[in-house]
């Protein structure tokens, strides 16, 4: 998302309410920095936000994208009972690994909101404090391999 100046706003503003080509003399009027705005105009035209013909100047629908809200993330429900579910990743990482039939590593990413890189590292860290993942064969129609926990390292 490209950061807008406040003289720039104002000319998408200006631009906005006019409904139309405006000269862009008469952007002189509005809040703009009066020294700033041809630089300003070059600046929107590169971007895409506005259209330059001749002397006229209009706003397009992404500068009119540009002056709406950013959408506030959907928040997520809370989970139905907080005190049965582990506190720490890797716990819930043991636990989803603990599930009969394994979980592929797609599953895991979406049920903890991690990448499946970041997935793949975690299964890589578990490997290393001691405890067995063991790689199961995937189900049938699917190419993606499923994992377990067999056991943790008592020593661990």
């Amino acid at each position: 998302m490209t950061r807008l100046s406040k003289s720039q706003l104002s000319i998408l503003e200006t631009l906005k309410t006019a409904g139309g080509p405006m000269p862009a003399s008469a952007l002189a009027d509005s809040d703009a920095d009066p020294a700033a705005i041809e630089g300003d105009l070059k600046a929107l035209a590169q971007t895409g936000f506005i259209t330059r013909k001749a002397k006229s100047v209009r706003i397009t629908e992404i500068g009119l994208a540009a002056l709406e809200p950013a959408p506030k993330p959907a928040a997520k429900p809370e989970p139905k009972c907080i005190e049965s579910q582990p506190k720490t990743k890797k716990a819930r990482l043991i636990a989803l690994l603990s599930a009969k039939g394994g979980v592929t590593v797609p599953a895991l990413a979406e049920t903890l909101g991690w990448l499946p890189h970041t997935t793949r590292a975690a299964l890589t860290g578990l490997k290393k404090d001691g405890m067995t993942i063991t790689r199961l064969p995937p189900e049938d129609g699917s190419r993606t391999s499923r994992y377990t926990l067999e056991s943790a390292n008592e020593s661990a």
